[in-house]
């Protein structure tokens, strides 16, 4: 073994083991570090309540002037909420079920002298198009308590708007999450005082959500028979938002798509494919890497043919032969693997004071994944450079 080390060594070239080391870690860091950090900001871009959360687009009727002179309510039917859903762009789909009866709300804060009574809608949609995570996120006809949740618009023009014309304290999402409303619901000739609380502020439904459980309830309890129970929005999940044919279809059909859903689903989008593009970058230096590193290998046997042709004569099997090459890939890579993770480790620590100032409360993923990432791809690299190194001997 020692002899073929001598051998060896007598015509390697270091330059061009430290150019695929430097060019390896180049690459994998790119790989690693565009993965992590994807993974670390995707709860705070496309998480629930993410300012790009995910493609969720809220579809309206275009209200036209004969609609409102003649005092009609657009909405959906059966056969328009299947064309939609039959969408080549579309994913999922939910409706929005309004409450179909008076609802009459009051806020008491004691301490600030603060009595608030207005009139109010309730609307629910699946549960999967909720940007707000809670575990109290339920309602039994047996319980008192209905679950709110209101858009977090509605929290800012009252602190920014009416509070200040008004004399009324702003108030912060904790403290109005730890309030109780009394919430008088009647129709059908029946009435019902419950409390409700809100339990979240949605940043992309400008509608106040109540469980569909308590809507299906309600409705069928208070609901008059002459009112209407059809649906007046959608919500869709799309494949692509980028997707032309989205606007086209709109256009088409005179629909609208509320706020800037739209914008924000596409920023979302392009992240994903920065992010792939970042990716297939750095698996691109590392593939050249792997191929400078065999091309090496291949001139360092092409100089050693002479002397590696007398070791076979004398008696050096094959595999023998190869493990010194295979040990050079094996920590080459080990070295490359190492450096790259050190590097990640070190960009980890440089942004995340960043992201904890945009969001306190991010919870930072695992590096795992990029530990699998790159060890995977070490791994495989050095299994296929020895799997030639063997075949050329």
């Amino acid at each position: 073994m020692r002899l073929i080390w001598k051998v060896l060594r007598r015509h390697m070239s270091a330059g061009q083991l430290a150019g695929f080391v430097i060019a390896n870690i180049i690459g994998l860091t790119i790989i690693v570090l565009g993965l992590q950090l994807y993974m670390d900001i995707r709860p705070l871009m496309t998480g629930k309540g993410g300012f790009m959360a995910p493609d969720d687009l809220v579809l309206s009727k275009r209200v036209s002037a004969v609609d409102a002179l003649s005092g009609s309510k657009p909405a959906f039917t059966e056969e328009e909420i299947g064309l939609v859903a039959s969408q080549p762009f579309v994913a999922e789909i939910g409706r929005f079920t309004a409450a179909q009866y008076r609802i009459w709300g009051r806020l008491s804060i004691p301490s600030y002298d603060v009595d608030i009574a207005t009139d109010l809608f309730f609307e629910s949609v699946p549960d999967q198009f909720i940007d707000v995570e809670s575990e109290e996120w339920e309602f039994s006809p047996s319980s008192s308590l209905i679950p709110i949740i209101l858009p977090r618009t509605y929290l800012n023009l009252y602190n920014f708007g009416y509070a200040p014309t008004s004399d009324f304290p702003a108030v912060s999402e904790g403290m109005i999450s730890k309030l109780t409303l009394d919430i008088t619901l009647w129709g059908n000739g029946d009435s019902r005082t419950l409390k409700g609380r809100v339990i979240g502020f949605s940043s992309r439904l400008n509608t106040i959500l109540v469980p569909q459980s308590f809507i299906d309830w309600s409705n069928a309890r208070f609901a008059s028979g002459n009112r209407s129970g059809s649906c007046s929005r959608l919500i869709i999940r799309v494949t692509n938002p980028s997707d032309e044919r989205i606007a086209a279809f709109c256009d088409a059909h005179e629909l609208s798509v509320e706020g800037d859903h739209l914008n924000a689903s596409r920023a979302a989008w392009l992240m994903r494919i920065l992010v792939a593009v970042v990716l297939l970058i750095g698996l691109i230096i590392c593939l050249l890497a792997g191929y400078i590193l065999i091309l090496s290998i291949f001139l360092l046997l092409q100089r050693n043919r002479e002397e590696i042709r007398n070791l076979k004569a004398i008696g050096y099997a094959p595999r023998t032969l190869a493990l010194p090459y295979q040990l050079v890939v094996l920590f080459t890579n080990l070295l490359s693997l190492a450096a790259s993770m050190g590097l990640l480790m070190l960009a980890r620590t440089l942004y995340t004071p960043f992201l904890r100032e945009l969001a306190p409360d991010i919870r930072m993923s695992s590096t795992s994944w990029a530990w699998i990432v790159a060890g995977s791809f070490a791994l495989l690299m050095t299994i296929i450079h020895s799997l030639i190194i063997r075949r050329k001997l």
